[in-house]
């Protein structure tokens, strides 16, 4: 913890930056948004900003000593690993002012700071603050006057006034995918909207989401899409908007821009059962949108009702009759296992239901982990919902974006079940109902594209070991998909 006073030699100088996201449960898949925008919002003003990913290049050891700030993007996952970074960083450069943002600090931010080896924390949306903090130091002034921050001052943490949601967000750059390395990733994202007005208990919305949604405008979200496109050469892009179609006319718009500008690309998005329509899904599909995510999280009424999820499992079969009633994006519906009130029969009620959507509807499922994240109703609330929650925070993590699902396992017990048996009915039920293979299979495809043909090995061999099939069909699954993918790619490039 340093004095804030020990930054006054920043005064009238240029203030260098580094952003790093440190190593996590697991190699990131796209470029992380937050610190890529944050350091493009730097860039703008002026500053000199360099980015980091640690989970993509964990060798790679910059002079920390080039640096006046540095900041740390901390995840419960990664916390303990950025407070390590955070020390060692600490040891080698003391004057440094360290810097904790993301979801993690936002919320706990006592145990961030208590740790004794980050200056600052940011709240809220960090594009305008994090700015605002380096030109604060660059002129002298008092931490005081820069909204959205949490420091130590006399002894005690003190926290100025919350920051203002930024309104027009097309203002904002696009992120500086110039400054990772973007051969790393097999995919990129955007995020075309903030904020979502629903009230499911378990969200963690995460300091740059309220209830209150603000929206890019469609032209702004194409020529986002045209630079991963045009400048770094990407196809394969992931809206991560918490609802993409809660406003349809608006999707529908980038769709038809999508169309009209003859982009070619594939797509995935998330949104809700009881946000779509006909002539939207169609439209999506003509887009390039290859999936379609939405959470229904269990198959049980009552729970259904409890998590305030605001759809009931009619509507569901409706919103998948729909997708099956038109040339749509393939359906995905995602469920959570560990609900405060779920039991062994509910569990199986909920891989009931997946079952019969696959069945009826050819929606492909899949299970998360419930995961009580700092924030959420679940968390705020634990003891009034029967949670007994330990902070083991590299356990809170609810999926594996490379299918290795083996290594969640619960981090609490309920009234019903403990930790050990919903980690046991999660990893049975994630394997038994066939939703498995469609996980496996779609991380095998995704990390031979990829080039991780030792990952790949390893989930092909656990494919075969389980019963899920065969070498010859294994073979047939996957060559079809591969040689598709090979031509498309020259495809593309011929009419680049």
């Amino acid at each position: 913890m340093t004095n804030q006073n020990n930054f006054q030699k920043f005064v009238n100088s240029q203030v260098k930056t580094l952003l790093i996201f440190p190593q996590s449960f697991e190699p990131n898949v796209e470029p992380p948004l937050g610190i890529s925008l944050i350091a493009a919002c730097l860039r703008q003003t002026g500053h000199e900003v360099d980015l980091l990913d640690l989970t993509v290049e964990p060798q790679k050891r910059p002079d920390w000593n080039i640096y006046s700030v540095i900041g740390i993007s901390l995840l419960c996952a990664n916390f303990n690993n950025g407070v390590s970074l955070a020390k060692r960083i600490r040891q080698e450069n003391q004057g440094a002012c360290i810097v904790a943002g993301g979801p993690f600090p936002d919320i706990c931010t006592e145990e961030v700071l208590e740790t004794g080896f980050f200056d600052v924390v940011v709240h809220g949306e960090g594009e305008k603050v994090f700015v605002q903090l380096v030109e604060a130091l660059e002129s002298g002034k008092d931490f005081s006057i820069v909204k959205g921050l949490s420091f130590y001052q006399d002894g005690k943490i003190v926290r100025t006034e919350n920051p203002p949601q930024i309104e027009d967000l097309d203002a904002l750059p696009f992120p500086a995918y110039d400054l990772l390395p973007m051969n790393r990733y097999n995919e990129s994202s955007i995020i075309a909207s903030r904020g979502c007005p629903f009230n499911c208990i378990f969200c963690n919305r995460g300091p740059a989401e309220s209830k209150i949604v603000r929206r890019l405008s469609p032209e702004h979200v194409i020529d986002w899409v045209t630079v991963l496109i045009n400048d770094f050469g990407c196809h394969n892009i992931r809206f991560v908007d918490s609802t993409f179609t809660l406003d349809q006319e608006w999707a529908e718009k980038i769709c038809d821009l999508i169309l009209k500008r003859n982009l070619r690309f594939q797509w995935t998005c998330q949104s809700r059962i009881d946000c779509i329509n006909s002539t939207l899904l169609g439209k999506m599909r003509k887009a390039g949108c290859l999936r379609f995510y939405i959470g229904v999280e269990t198959g049980n009424e009552k729970i259904l009702t409890l998590l305030k999820k605001g759809f009931s499992k009619a509507d569901v079969r409706i919103g998948a009759q729909l997708f099956k009633s038109v040339d749509a994006p393939q359906l995905n519906i995602d469920f959570i296992i560990g609900h405060p009130w779920d039991t062994v029969m509910t569990i199986r009620e909920t891989a009931k239901f997946a079952q019969d959507l696959y069945k009826k509807f050819g929606a492909k499922c899949g299970f998360f982990l419930m995961t009580p994240f700092p924030g959420t109703e679940l968390w705020n609330n634990a003891e009034g919902y029967g949670l007994n929650i330990t902070k083991n925070w590299e356990k809170f993590c609810k999926m594996s974006f490379k299918g290795d699902c083996d290594r969640l396992s619960a981090n609490f017990d309920t009234k019903y079940l403990s930790r050990e048996e919903l980690t046991r009915l999660y990893h049975k039920t994630q394997q038994r109902y066939g939703v498995g293979l469609h996980k496996h299979l779609d991380a095998l495809n995704f990390l031979m594209a990829g080039k991780d043909f030792k990952q790949a090995k390893q989930i092909a061999r656990k494919l075969i070991s389980e019963g899920y099939l065969t070498f010859k069909v294994l073979i047939i699954a996957i060559l079809p998909h591969t040689i598709l993918k090979f031509l498309y790619t020259i495809y593309q490039r011929s009419n680049m």
